[in-house]
């Protein structure tokens, strides 16, 4: 059950950080910071792709990266 549960929550916030990346006009504009903004959204959607990496390949499936 825990693991349904978790491969929905991975699937519904995925697919939303999908379509906030698809949301821009092209890719320049995912690498750019601006003003008040300190970390671009390419930059911060790379480190969660880490995270997330980790998270299922290193704890989840108890591999050695």
């Amino acid at each position: 059950m825990i693991t349904e549960s978790i491969k929905s929550l991975f699937t519904r916030d995925l697919n939303k950080l999908k379509t906030e990346i698809e949301s821009y006009q092209n890719e320049e504009v995912i690498w750019k910071i601006d003003k008040n903004i300190l970390n671009s959204a390419g930059n911060l959607t790379l480190h969660l792709v880490g995270n997330i990496s980790h998270f299922v390949g290193a704890i989840l499936g108890n591999q050695v990266m």
